[in-house]
């Protein structure tokens, strides 16, 4: 692995150095670099937790959506029961009237009807008070 170009000047320095200021040096850079990884794990602890507020964010949207589709859905199921018993009501009177249908007459048995009538002709026939006078006329 490379190292940087300050941290090959600084190896270099401390070489050139005495020995007290190589600990002071040494000591200095591993201030630094803690401080670089506390800094980092901080960051990263940050991102961490606003990762789980956006997860727990993200899971109370879902249990709400799951809770309203949960709604749609039980009322969805509602009315199609009762279009179930709608229709039910609906296809029993079709056959109500079907069956009443049936019992009526035909268009063929009303023109049989009609000519028996006119056959007879009812309006020949005479009335018992009419008889009665033509009889008191008569005799």
């Amino acid at each position: 692995m490379a190292m940087p170009e300050n941290q090959k000047s600084d190896e270099q320095k401390e070489k050139n150095a005495s020995p007290s200021q190589t600990q002071t040096s040494s000591a200095n850079m591993v201030y630094v670099r803690i401080n670089d990884l506390s800094t980092r794990l901080r960051l990263c602890e940050e991102r961490v937790n606003q990762n789980k507020e956006r997860l727990r964010v993200f899971d109370d949207q879902i249990l709400d959506n799951k809770k309203e589709v949960s709604k749609e859905i039980e009322l969805l199921e509602e009315n199609i029961i009762e279009l179930r018993k709608s229709i039910k009501n609906i296809d029993d009177t079709i056959h109500h009237i079907i069956k009443e249908l049936e019992l009526t007459a035909k268009k063929q048995d009303i023109t049989v009807l009609e000519k028996y009538i006119d056959m007879m002709d009812p309006t020949r026939y005479i009335t018992k008070e009419e008889l009665k006078e033509l009889m008191k006329k008569n005799g």
